[in-house]
C-alpha cells in the first residue's frame, strides 16, 4: 500500500474518499499523525505572514511610464534649480541696472567696470549661498533616507528572526511530543511484558 499524500490532506486537496483513507491511516500510524500536526503548524504560520507588495522602484529599462518629463526633472534637481534661479537673478539685476539707470549729471563719469565688478560679486555671493543651501538640503535628505532604509532592514531582520525562532520552537515541541509518545509506548510495552512474565 502506498503512503498517503499528507501534504494534499493538510492543504484540503483530497476528495472525500481519499480524505477518509488518510484519516484511517493516521489513526493507525502515530508518526504520520505527528507529521500532519507539523505540517498544519507550518501552514498556519505561513498563512499569518503578511503579504508584502513588491517595491515600486522595479521597472523595465524600456518602460517610460515612470520617467518624469524634462520640466519635473529640472524642477526636482536642487543644484540645477539653484543655478537656474541664480541665472535669472543675475539677468534681473543686469536688466535693472540697464533699464533703471538713474539720471546723472553729464559731468559725473560712470565707472562701468566698478558696477560690473559689484554685480558679479553680488551674483557670486548669492549663487554660492544658494548652491551651499541646495547641497546641504540634498545631503540631509540622503541621510534621512539612509536612516529609514537601515531601520526598515533592521525591522525586517528582527521579524525574520522571530519567525525562525517560532518555527524552531514549534519543531522542537513537535519532536519533544513525538519522543514523549514513544517513551509512553515503550513504558506501556515494558509493563505489559512484566505482567505477562508474572
Amino acid at each position: 500500500m502506498k503512503a498517503p499524500d499528507l501534504e494534499a490532506y493538510v492543504l484540503g486537496e483530497l476528495t472525500g474518499a481519499e480524505r477518509a483513507q488518510v484519516e484511517r491511516h493516521l489513526a493507525t500510524h502515530p508518526e504520520a499523525a505527528a507529521e500532519v500536526e507539523r505540517l498544519q503548524l507550518v501552514t498556519g504560520a505561513l498563512r499569518r505572514l503578511p503579504e508584502d507588495e513588491p517595491p515600486r522602484r522595479i521597472a523595465f529599462v524600456s518602460d517610460k511610464v515612470f520617467e518624469p518629463n524634462w520640466l519635473r526633472r529640472f524642477w526636482h534637481s536642487a543644484p540645477r534649480l539653484a543655478f537656474g534661479c541664480s541665472a535669472m537673478l543675475a539677468a534681473a539685476i543686469l536688466a535693472h541696472g540697464v533699464l533703471a539707470r538713474p539720471v546723472q549729471p553729464a559731468a559725473a563719469a560712470v565707472d562701468s567696470r566698478e558696477i560690473s565688478r559689484q554685480i558679479e560679486a553680488e551674483v557670486g555671493r548669492r549663487l554660492e549661498a544658494a548652491v551651499t543651501k541646495a547641497v546641504t538640503q540634498v545631503r540631509d535628505e540622503d541621510e534621512v533616507k539612509s536612516k529609514v532604509l537601515v531601520r526598515t532592514a533592521l525591522d525586517d531582520a528582527e521579524k525574520r528572526f522571530a519567525l525562525a525562532r517560532q518555527a524552531d520552537r514549534t519543531t522542537v515541541e513537535a519532536n519533544f511530543d513525538l519522543l514523549r509518545k514513544q517513551m509512553n509506548r515503550m513504558v506501556y510495552l515494558a509493563s505489559n511484558q512484566e505482567g505477562a512474565g508474572k
